[in-house]
Parts: structure tokens; sequence; C-alpha cells
């Protein structure tokens, strides 16, 4: 039986800012020749399904579109009611959707090749690479939670930058020469600045005189700066395997716990309150 949704229904979910998930799953190169969305889609790759449905939130409907409404959005669409979730495809899929007059807008970031190949040309290994890619990801998934308009590509560029220093050294100091190294390859002072801060997740001046780093303070001031940092963590305990978990939300749902009983993630009191911190604030934030 096919699970649609027209235009006109979407139109006033959309005008009632009704609770939904509206993935925009058309394929990559589809999607790359035309990147505009329906305002609140996120792009997801269908051809990845199952690497990002168990990321999706519980009990929220999702609405899916893909060029015209075929057989790609109907794949996913399937897949996705028999994840468990109430979800539908939009008729006509966006073409339909453009034809009628309704509004879009420029899709929001995603991940660059040419950004990896960067990551790559520095030397940075294909383990930190690969971690990294995992953060932004994950990065990028929680802002598509938050229903507040944040720099998308900050979230995205400073959590696969935020280990370039990691070509140079594993060491403490990885994220100030990390810094160094994308000013000098011209990235922006905002992803620089993740690369510099986001150790510890964020040190006092007092604590960086202690680390034997330049003082200064480099508390993370951003909420795009506390998603990387808390995505960072999050990727840690999902992939290094010492805490058995089900799934992603069960790393986030544990977050405290995790960090209260294993040091490796915790570190010491002051950097386990920041992340508690940052953890309480983003949850609270989502819808």
């Amino acid at each position: 039986m096919a699970h649609t949704i027209d235009i006109n229904e979407l139109s006033k979910l959309l005008e009632k800012e009704e609770p939904m998930t509206l993935l925009d799953v058309r394929r990559e190169a589809d999607y790359q020749a035309n990147p505009k969305t329906i305002k609140g889609a996120v792009w997801r790759d269908p051809e990845k399904v199952g690497d990002w449905v168990k990321q999706l939130p519980v009990g929220k409907r999702a609405v899916v579109y893909c060029v015209k409404g075929g057989s790609v959005s109907q794949s996913v669409t399937d897949r996705l009611r028999n994840e468990g979730f109430d979800a539908a495809f939009l008729d006509g899929g966006l073409k339909n959707w453009i034809e009628s007059g309704q509004p879009v807008e420029a899709s929001h970031y995603s991940i660059h090749q040419a950004d990896i190949d960067l990551l790559r040309q520095a030397g940075v290994s294909e383990e930190d690479i690969a971690h990294s890619v995992k953060v932004a990801e994950k990065a990028l998934e929680i802002v598509s939670r938050i229903p507040k308009g944040l720099d998308m590509e900050l979230v995205g560029r400073g959590a696969l930058f935020h280990d370039l220093g990691k070509a140079k050294t594993h060491e403490i100091e990885h994220g100030k020469l990390g810094a160094e190294m994308g000013a000098a390859v011209g990235l922006p002072p905002t992803i620089t600045a993740v690369m510099e801060k986001h150790i510890r997740g964020g040190l006092s001046a007092e604590e960086a005189i202690e680390l034997g780093l330049p003082v200064k303070d480099y508390t993370l001031s951003t909420l795009e700066e506390r998603i990387i940092i808390y995505a960072d963590r999050l990727v840690d305990i999902i992939t290094d395997g010492i805490v058995p978990i089900k799934d992603e939300r069960e790393a986030e749902g544990r977050f405290e716990e995790i960090l209260r009983t294993i040091p490796k993630y915790g570190k010491n009191d002051k950097t386990l309150d920041r992340y508690l911190g940052y953890h309480r604030e983003i949850q609270a934030a989502m819808v």
C-alpha cells in the first residue's frame, strides 16, 4: 500500500510547524545538480539508509521526497515503515512541489569531498579522517534535531577539520598546530578556532597553563562549537567498543553515566563538568 502525502498537506504541516522529520532523499548526483530543498529538509543519501535510519528521532512523523516521487522515495519510505516509523513520501516529489509554486531554499551544508581531500593532502591518516567524517556527520545530525537557526557549514567543516593537527602529532598540542595549519591553507577563523579550542572541551586559561599551551581562554563560546565537541565525544563512545551499546541514541541516553564511570571520556572533574553541561544544553534544545 502506498503511503503518500500531497503538496497541500505538506504545505499545511509546514505552516503549522508540525513536528516532523523532512528528508530529501534524492540521489547524490540529483542533489548536487540542484541543491535546493524544501524548507527544513535534511538531505540523506538513499544508498546509505541503513547507516542513518537509526539516527532519526523516534516517534516523530517522517516525510520523504525525491525528484519525482518515484522509486527512490518510495523505497526509503518502505524501509522507514519497516523500522517502525510513521513515514510517507511526497506525491510528485520536489519537481511537483516547485512547479506548484511552493518555496524552496538553499540546501543545508553537506560534507564536501574537496575538504576530505584537503585533510588527506595535509597528511592526516585514513583512520583519523574516518573519525573526523563521522564526527561531522554526527554533528550535522544533531543540528537537524534543533529547531534553531545554526551555521551548518561551521558545524560541518569545524567538525571535519577539528583534528587537522593530528597530521603532525596526537599529543595535546595538536589543537594549536591544527589551527596554524588551517590558517595557512586559508580556512576561516571560525573553523581554526574550533581546532584550537576543542582540546578537553574548551580549556580555561588556568588549565592551559597547566598543560603548557598558549595562555588564553579556550571557552566554547557558540552553540555550534559545543555541538562539535559533544559529537566528538559521542563518536568516541560509539566507535571505541569500550561500552557495549545497541545504537547511537543509546550513547546519548547513557552519556552522563558513561562519562562519570569511564575516566577516558570524563578525563577530570573540570572536563567532565563541561561535557555534561554541553550534553544537557544540547538535549534540551532538541525538538
